[in-house]
């Protein structure tokens, strides 16, 4: 008798699930690891590897604009306050910035100031809060510890500049000692008091705001876009150094010693999690330059390029060692923290899948062997991969628990 061949039934097929279809992954709250400043921006929310890129261009764009807007504000008040500055500055007759011109030292310092709300404007549009993050780690200004570190920098500054006096006069009696007897040159033009006045009036009200700012854009900005991509720090110290010596138009000596005062303010930015270091340093040596500036000091008002020397960067190596040995000692009795703990979002892992039990086969009773394992036993399965737990609903945890002792 024949037995007719069976055919399996068939069985449905899946139904098609469409992308935009499938059902939003389970987000839980997770704890980065402990970051150094120059990787916070990879504690913001939904961070992606190409959120830095766009953050420097987006930077650039809001300051371009603001450029031409202030460029614009300034055209009008240059014809009646200046008229003659823009005219001399193509002849190469003055310089971008003379402290006998207060207009050239206002409009120098509001074209840097305005990066400033242009990177904040930048990390609110990309929504990489708390924006705080560019000044440290604690996600704001340190005011007690930036203020004591002023106090520090202008001790720097009195060795640095004592030690750079001394040694140039030094050099000079080696290489050309009748130089010494000569008399000083004179100023070309006539020293304007009310002018120095003025200028020196918007160097001490700006030159804190400015110096904050290129610290903000050398030492916060490009440091924290390399370091979220290069884990190592040398990435994001040097190679900011070096494009902040290069935004100036000193000679050898005074690019080398600006490229040093660059290279000290990013490794104390890193090592003690904030901008506070590089600010305070930053802002003392600019009062000192623009002071010198503002009385005619060496015969010069303006900032020219022949303003290092072989003696001013050897008072730059003293004066930086000094200020690098308060700042870690008073950086360590304070008890500040150097990294952050930021929460994010992230997709939950899939739950545990249930174990699948082989059929255990029968195994023959020997002499002298113990009672057989009861049934329960035989088909107790093995220990099974825990649940993942629910995301614990934390506090906003901005500092480490070193902070949080500071």
């Amino acid at each position: 008798m024949t037995v007719p061949e069976q055919h399996p039934a068939p069985q449905a097929a899946a139904p098609q699930q469409w992308a935009w279809a499938a059902p939003a992954p389970v987000m839980q709250t997770v704890e980065t690891e402990p970051l150094e400043y120059h990787r916070l921006l990879r504690g913001t929310a939904n961070y992606r590897w190409w959120k830095p890129l766009l953050l420097l261009v987006l930077s650039g764009v809001y300051f371009g604009v603001f450029t031409v807007m202030l460029t614009v504000v300034f055209i009008p008040i240059l014809m009646v306050g200046d008229p003659g500055y823009m005219n001399d500055l193509a002849a190469g007759t003055t310089e971008i910035i003379d402290t006998q011109r207060p207009l050239s030292v206002l409009m120098s310092m509001l074209s840097i100031i305005i990066m400033l709300p242009a990177v904040i404007l930048a990390m609110l549009s990309l929504g990489m809060r708390p924006v705080g993050r560019i000044w440290s780690v604690a996600a704001r200004v340190r005011w007690g510890l930036l203020l004591r570190l002023l106090g520090a920098a202008v001790l720097a500054l009195i060795a640095m500049t004592v030690v750079g006096m001394g040694a140039e006069i030094g050099l000079q009696a080696i290489v050309d000692p009748s130089a010494l007897s000569e008399p000083s040159a004179e100023a070309t033009r006539d020293f304007d008091v009310s002018a120095a006045m003025v200028s020196l009036v918007l160097v001490l009200v700006l030159v804190p705001i400015q110096a904050a700012t290129e610290e903000v854009v050398f030492r916060g900005l490009f440091m924290q876009v390399l370091g979220s991509w290069l884990r190592n720090p040398w990435f994001a110290i040097l190679i900011p150094s070096v494009a902040f010596a290069a935004a100036h138009i000193y000679d050898f000596w005074g690019l080398a010693a600006v490229g040093l005062l660059g290279v000290v303010a990013a490794w104390l930015t890193w090592r003690t999690g904030g901008l506070e270091a590089a600010i305070a340093i930053h802002i003392v040596n600019n009062l000192v330059g623009f002071g010198f500036m503002v009385t005619g000091f060496g015969g010069e008002t303006a900032q020219t390029a022949e303003g290092g020397s072989a003696g001013g960067l050897l008072g730059q190596i003293v004066g930086l060692g000094l200020f690098v040995w308060l700042t870690l000692k008073i950086f360590r009795r304070g008890g500040h923290g150097r990294s952050r703990i930021d929460l994010v979002r992230s997709p939950a892992p899939a739950g545990p899948v249930e174990p699948v039990t082989a059929a255990v086969p029968e195994q023959p009773s020997l002499a002298g062997d113990a009672q057989a394992a009861s049934p329960a036993e035989a088909a107790s399965p093995g220990p099974s991969a825990p649940a993942v737990p629910p995301a614990p609903s934390l506090p906003a945890k901005p500092e480490t628990e070193e902070q949080q002792r500071g």
